[in-house]
């Protein structure tokens, strides 16, 4: 079941991620753990510098929503097959 703060952290990723979704992401969670945000973006190996900035600027516009969490950001690379495990609330996950 999902909190209260569960729906505001999904509804707030959603809208920082418009106009940041690039061919290169795989998938986007985001999970509270205590008093920290967890962002987790998934990207496969032909993520560039930029696409790294626009989702770190995207995590950025969710802890502006929540001044009172600290922000974890877990930027990792898989290629494609290989399987993603994302965090509590999946917020992107692209058709593969």
């Amino acid at each position: 079941m999902r909190t209260v703060e569960d729906q505001k952290l999904i509804l707030s990723s959603v809208r920082a991620l418009w106009g940041c979704v690039m061919p290169s992401l795989r998938t986007v969670s985001i999970e509270l753990n205590d008093d920290i945000i967890l962002w987790k973006c998934v990207f496969d190996s032909t993520a560039t510098e930029d696409d790294l900035e626009n989702l770190s600027a995207a995590a950025a516009e969710v802890t502006a929503d929540f001044p009172k969490y600290g922000l974890k950001e877990i930027i990792v690379t898989i290629p494609f097959p290989q399987k993603t495990e994302p965090l509590k609330n999946l917020i992107y996950l692209r058709k593969e």
